[in-house]
């Protein structure tokens, strides 16, 4: 019985998802995910159109993953206060960016894609990475005051997400540094809960100076 179109296109999306986390869009070829995919190396012109559209499946399919797997808005209890929003927010960043899983992939393409940008960057932004900030903005606000301008504001969201941020882009460094390429989960937690902490700190100066 002939193999369906779906079981290819699943089993191509698949590596592709593995090889362009690894390499980045650029220095993956087309032939070592067909390879992979073990499809023939027509079948992403026939089930994608080409390359790039076939990147802009992948990393809609694995930031869905990682969304799935480690929602912003996990942590957060019945009454949420602006710690509770920078710890549940930090913890879902820190553990898409340790999984070693394929939850894991978005993490990693995007620190291929950040390193080595393309004309993807821009969607990958505007539809994956600029809603996520929002969930914040409510209580950087509260934890601000009303008196906070729209820079002062930003500012303050980007240091936060930037202390996230950084364990993705040390990945080099990270297992020179820790040992070891992953933390356990009660590391993360450990680590989401400092980062919160020391916003907040950072947050309550702010709105002093």
């Amino acid at each position: 019985m002939a193999e369906s179109k779906s079981s290819t296109r699943q089993r191509l999306l698949e590596a592709a998802s593995d090889v362009f986390a690894g390499k980045g869009f650029r220095d993956a070829t087309v032939a070592e995910i067909c390879a992979m995919a073990n499809a023939n190396i027509a079948a992403v012109n026939y089930h994608f159109g080409d390359k790039e559209t076939l990147y802009d499946q992948v990393w809609r399919h694995v930031f869905k993953l990682a969304s799935e797997a480690y929602p912003i808005d996990g942590s957060l209890p019945e009454d949420p206060q602006p710690e509770d929003y920078l710890y549940s927010f930090s913890k879902a960043i820190l553990q898409r960016i340790f999984c070693e899983k394929e939850s894991g992939l978005f993490a990693k393409l995007l620190y291929r894609e950040l390193a080595s940008p393309t004309l993807a960057l821009e969607r990958i932004a505007e539809e994956a990475l600029f809603p996520q900030t929002e969930f914040l903005t409510g209580a950087v606000c509260t934890a601000l005051g009303k008196e906070a301008g729209d820079d002062e504001v930003r500012r303050c969201m980007n240091s936060i997400i930037g202390q996230c941020a950084f364990y993705n882009f040390s990945r080099p460094l990270r297992e020179r540094v820790i040992g070891r390429k992953t933390l356990t989960m009660e590391e993360v937690e450990h680590l989401a809960r400092h980062i919160a902490v020391f916003s907040l700190g950072g947050l309550a100066a702010s709105r002093k100076g």
